[in-house]
């Protein structure tokens, strides 16, 4: 029956499978054994792995699944297990399972020794006797005094307005739980009036001098990092680290003091029992969890995708899922693909915004080419991005972790450019300022686009103007907005992509005109714009003679919002054609200009803003 729940579970499960959390225990050897629950987002119902980091080999430990057929479900939770002391071979877990009715069970490795309707939370072992065995649920607790083979019905705890959910590690006649206002108690006792809300995420350590207990839970605004400095006891807990991210801890069980705390992406250390935080190490993604091996330099860390391994001197990856192939398509990369849209300026007049089509622009992979030994696509654009997305970039796409690199040719070096497996939140730092973010993931959502339902993740730039951009699943990149004092909009109208037509391709432009004898003057847009320092401006005379027989005098001038001339960029004879002239304001400040082209009775003037 095991297998064929296996068979379910594998052909009925749609959602990305990721490592959904980290622990770990050492074998006999004194070989790092990790433990990791494995599946889609439900975490209860993910199955639990346990991966040898010398031999690399992988195997089941727990099952777990959740399937829903016409009938009903079949499914089965793992709320919590945990190993024998100094025993890798067996452990405890409870859950529950539907098949069909709904029962808890406890079980001592593959075999449930125990079962009934009210619901079991977690199992502790004792560290000083391991045939003393607690089970907990809310408001009662189960015993076994045989190693977890039998629960005697008098060994139960009943109800007493509290739920116990550990017992001390130096000391099983002490137990901490929490009463119905969810504080912590000990022993029947209030020790801390901290709001704690119990799920995955609360955690009680305890530390090998016996005295200072640390504890992570999730509470009102957040999730919070305690430590009591005298055996958990009422007067003794100290809020010290808060997140508004899941925390992660794992200590050393033979060195007294030292912490270490996984907050996003990040992981920081303390050395003075969780007082003071220093940081440590930057993933590339948040985590999930956390194991620090005892009596060495490792500790292990896990993200969604990839398990590594970290040493203060190194990271090195130890596991990794193959990337999604449907996430490719957030930001889909293949040469001949292209995008166009529409752009719109916005100027304000009286304090009201008026809107004007500005024309069509577009994006496209033009081919691919090799740097540094590694295949990058080059990607070009008509400055459809205030900054981030550059006119010409070259972007390459780890098929581990789904991470977009750009090669700077700037700084000669690849850097973050996007990630396409994000968490909420997840920040991508300006490759030559890195202390600095660039632009940070703010929000999925669903959304119709170009009649297809499909998903849309906002990235808000953290650049000197209201800018944002965002990616649409199946798409790419499908929005970018500038807005300081009025600004530029660029929505995506069509694309092609892998031969494949999507909504309206149709580029407005006479760029096969450009060549030509002009009929008529006209005054382009500037481009980039907005821009920092330079832009692009280009003008058409067409075939007109001066009343002298001479080519027309033409002017062109840069004006600032007070009508001052700030720089001439053209002032003699031209004959007719298509030129371009390029503009620097480095010694300008930001603001808006204008600049006016003169030939013979024509006159055009038009508006371009510079942002530092």
């Amino acid at each position: 029956m095991k297998n064929l729940f296996l068979v379910l579970f594998i052909l009925t499960t749609t959602y990305s499978q990721q490592f959904n959390s980290l622990d770990g225990i050492e074998d006999s050897q004194g070989n790092t054994i990790l433990l990791y629950r494995y599946g889609s987002n439900y975490f209860l119902f993910n199955p639990i792995y346990k991966l040898n980091t010398s031999s690399l080999d992988e195997a089941l430990l727990i099952q777990a699944y959740y399937n829903t057929f016409p009938g009903g479900d079949l499914a089965k939770a793992v709320n919590d297990f945990e190993f024998f002391p100094n025993d890798e071979n067996n452990f405890m877990n409870v859950g529950y399972e539907i098949n069909p009715d709904n029962h808890s069970y406890i079980a001592r490795n593959d075999s449930i020794v125990y079962g009934e309707i009210e619901g079991f939370e977690r199992v502790d072992i004792s560290k000083q006797d391991p045939q003393k065995v607690f089970v907990f649920g809310y408001n009662y607790t189960l015993r076994s005094f045989d190693g977890g083979f039998t629960f005697p019905a008098d060994s139960v705890y009943g109800p007493g307005g509290y739920s116990r959910f550990w017992i001390s590690e130096f000391d099983d006649e002490i137990y901490f739980g929490l009463n119905v206002d969810v504080q912590l108690i000990r022993n029947s006792q209030i020790v801390d009036t901290a709001k704690i809300f119990f799920n995955e995420n609360t955690k009680l350590l305890f530390d090998v001098n016996q005295f200072h207990i640390y504890r992570t839970n999730k509470t009102y605004w957040g999730y919070t990092f305690n430590v009591s400095n005298n055996k958990g006891n009422a007067f003794t807990w100290t809020e010290t680290y808060r997140s508004e991210n899941p925390i992660y801890i794992s200590i050393d069980s033979t060195q007294s003091g030292v912490i270490y705390l996984a907050d996003g992406r990040k992981i920081y250390k303390s050395v003075n029992n969780g007082y003071d935080f220093v940081f440590y190490k930057s993933l590339p993604s948040k985590l999930v969890g956390i194991y620090k091996k005892p009596s060495s330099e490792i500790l292990y860390a896990a993200s969604k995708n990839t398990i590594f391994k970290i040493t203060p001197d190194s990271i090195s990856i130890i596991k990794s899922l193959p990337f999604p192939e449907e996430e490719y398509s957030w930001f889909p990369l293949a040469v001949g693909n292209i995008w166009v849209y529409d752009e719109y300026w916005t100027e304000y007049w009286g304090g009201f915004p008026v809107v004007t089509y500005a024309g069509t622009k577009y994006m496209k992979v033009t081919k691919d080419t090799l740097i540094e030994n590694k295949n990058y696509f080059v990607v070009e654009n008509e400055y459809i991005s205030f900054e981030v997305f550059a006119p010409k970039m070259f972007l390459r796409v780890d098929s581990l972790t789904g991470l977009i690199y750009r090669y700077w040719t700037e700084l000669n070096d690849e850097y973050l450019f996007h990630n396409l497996n994000p968490e909420l939140g997840d920040t991508i730092f300006y490759p030559p300022y890195p202390e600095n973010p660039y632009y940070i993931f703010e929000y999925e959502q669903p959304i119709n686009y170009l009649g297809i339902n499909t998903l849309e993740r906002r990235y808000w730039e953290a650049l000197p103007c209201g800018c944002f951009h965002t990616l649409v699943k199946g798409f790419g990149l499908a929005r970018t907005v500038f807005n300081e004092f009025g600004g530029s909009e660029d929505i995506l109208k069509g694309c092609v992509l892998n031969g494949i037509v999507f909504g309206d391709t149709t580029f407005v432009g006479v760029d096969e005109e450009e060549n030509l004898i002009p009929t008529e003057y006209k005054l382009q847009q500037n481009y980039p714009n907005p821009f920092n320092p330079s832009t692009k401006i280009k003008y058409s005379i067409p075939s007109v003679i001066s009343t002298e027989g001479r080519n027309l005098k033409v002017t062109l001038r840069v004006y600032d919002v007070l009508g001052k001339e700030v720089a001439t960029l053209v002032n003699e004879e031209k004959p007719a054609g298509n030129y371009e002239v390029e503009f620097n304001a480095a010694h300008l400040p930001s603001g808006v200009y204008f600049y006016q082209l003169k030939a013979g009775g024509f006159v055009e003037t038009k508006k371009m803003m510079v942002v530092k």
